[in-house]
């Protein structure tokens, strides 16, 4: 089950602690260049001061992060990093959370979207022009735009139904299949099961 929520500033080393755990294959197309641990915990700390313009969208599936959008402001610009693990790529995580990350800057007045696009990593600009991006080819790499439209009823309860979708997934207890007693099995041997909460 997918779920997404914003990090609280207290919550952005959790952020670099999940940047650090992905492979090389997956950090070097989302910072251009190999990049340490150190400069990861430069990056977080950086994001940590500045928190009103810089937010950190998360999806999970079952709990466990599968991707992440830094969402940086700078005005009336906004910027987005999106990364996705190995293990969680081809399911739809980074177009949902690209959706909702649309979606919650045009509600805050954001004018105009912005991505870097680095010329051989094509996943990210596919998601970007699936999200109506337009990729501007500047010396192998892109940077790809979009101008925002103001917000509207639509946007405002887009925002809110996923509030509270992911709220409901939270606090929704799982639920199992579990064999009933076996003495209860019927004549033919075969057992009953109950869903339980």
């Amino acid at each position: 089950m997918l779920t997404t929520e914003f990090l609280s500033r207290n919550q952005f080393p959790e952020y670099g602690a999940w940047l650090k755990s992905q492979d090389p294959e997956t950090i070097h197309p989302y910072f251009g260049c190999a990049i340490g641990t150190q400069a990861i915990d430069t990056l977080v700390e950086k994001f940590s001061a500045d928190p009103k313009n810089n937010r950190i969208l998360v999806a999970k599936i079952d709990g466990n992060w599968a991707g992440t959008i830094h969402i940086a402001t700078h005005g009336q610009e906004v910027e987005f990093g999106v990364i996705v693990g190995e293990q969680y790529r081809q399911k739809g995580i980074a177009s949902a959370m690209m959706g909702q990350a649309i979606t919650w800057s045009r509600n805050r007045f954001y004018t105009d979207l912005y991505m870097h696009c680095i010329s051989w990593n094509r996943p990210i600009k596919i998601l970007c022009e699936k999200h109506g991006l337009k990729p501007r080819n500047m010396m192998g790499d892109s940077e790809a735009n979009l101008r925002l439209q103001p917000p509207n009823i639509g946007t405002y309860l887009k925002e809110q139904i996923n509030v509270q979708r992911n709220l409901l997934k939270i606090i929704q207890p799982p639920r199992f299949i579990t064999p009933l007693d076996p003495a209860l099995a019927s004549p033919s041997g075969a057992l009953n099961f109950r869903l339980t909460p």
